[in-house]
């Protein structure tokens, strides 16, 4: 934990600052200690060089959430290279530049592979926070970027200031929580008046087919099965899948004739991803317990009743939504 960090940091309990008592620094990190509210006297520790701020009790679905991507994020710890273009089609149409000198939050940061990105892209400090052990591997993502934090807490119970934020952006996380109306209007009050919020979320329309046929599988049988036969599973689904779209899709497309093919915007913005992305992917759609798929009135909802205003709401490669709002000076 960089000593920055306390800048955003509130207390879980009663949301005063905290101050930190060190045991094992590392350069300049605090690796082991403990983090002490002077209002409260709560007392949250700081392991591996993390804060461990979860609150003492969780939901059986936020438990089994969090268990299936911290496996996940083991698996797929590695920085591949495409994170970057991965992260601008995300953001798109809004450029990864405008995070420039802004003091940016990752509301379920998995690997942090975003969290660098928006580094990368000149944020002046990136909060990364994330409910699973994952955690440990965005921290070793992280470690060696100035002003780039990482926090263990539940995006329900965020320990974090309000306005402390410019931007806040959550990519893939809240249709993965109990309630994803809740988590949204939980990171609102974060940024600043004037601040931007970005959220990725499943969208409802495109799916249709996914949810009739395939979807079930998941809530029956794939979520319930350990990492290893999921591991298994998203190879044997995903490599045929693979061999059509390079075989199919990709001379299609470049004949200017894939459109009619099903999901073909969305294959063909793996194909130039690669397999590794794919496969996580694939490995994604099939171990999460919880997984909602929102429409767009669902998110203009989410919207109105936070007083932001829409900037834009895209329908990304026709099967999810990409949006960015403003909040106003007086939300």
């Amino acid at each position: 934990m960089k000593p920055g960090l306390l800048d955003f940091l509130a207390c879980l309990r009663c949301g005063a600052g905290l101050a930190c008592e060190p045991r094992e620094v590392g350069g300049a990190e605090v690796l082991e200690g403990t983090l002490r509210c002077a209002a409260c006297r709560a007392e949250f520790p700081i392991r591996g060089g993390v804060p461990r701020m979860l609150p003492s009790a969780m939901s059986a679905p936020e438990r089994a959430t969090s268990r299936a991507f911290g496996t996940q994020w083991h698996i797929l710890s590695g920085l591949d290279p495409v994170l970057r273009t991965e992260f601008a089609s995300y953001l798109h149409p809004l450029p990864a530049s405008a995070l420039a000198g802004l003091a940016v939050l990752d509301a379920g940061s998995g690997s942090g592979k975003f969290a660098v990105a928006a580094t990368e892209a000149g944020a002046r400090a990136v909060v990364a926070v994330d409910l699973s052990d994952a955690v440990d591997v965005a921290w070793r993502n992280l470690r060696d970027r100035p002003g780039a934090h990482v926090v263990q807490a539940s995006i329900d119970r965020l320990p974090l200031r309000p306005a402390a934020f410019d931007f806040a952006y959550s990519i893939g996380v809240i249709h993965h929580t109990p309630d994803p109306e809740k988590a949204f209007h939980q990171i609102v009050p974060l940024v600043r008046p004037d601040g931007r919020v970005f959220v990725w979320v499943y969208a409802l329309e495109g799916n249709e087919t996914f949810l009739r046929w395939l979807d079930p599988w998941r809530v029956r049988v794939f979520s319930r099965l350990p990492s290893w036969a999921n591991r298994i599973a998203a190879t044997l689904i995903a490599a045929p899948l693979w061999a059509i779209i390079r075989a199919l899709y990709v001379p299609r497309a470049r004949r200017g004739r894939a459109d009619r093919l099903p999901y073909a915007e969305y294959f063909l913005y793996f194909s130039r991803l690669g397999f590794g992305t794919f496969w996580g992917t694939v490995y994604d759609k099939l171990v999460p317990p919880v997984a909602f798929y929102l429409s767009r009135d669902d998110v203009r909802g989410w919207l109105r009743d936070a007083r932001l205003t829409e900037e834009f709401l895209h329908h990304r490669n026709r099967n999810s939504w990409s949006c960015l709002a403003r909040r106003g000076p007086l939300a």
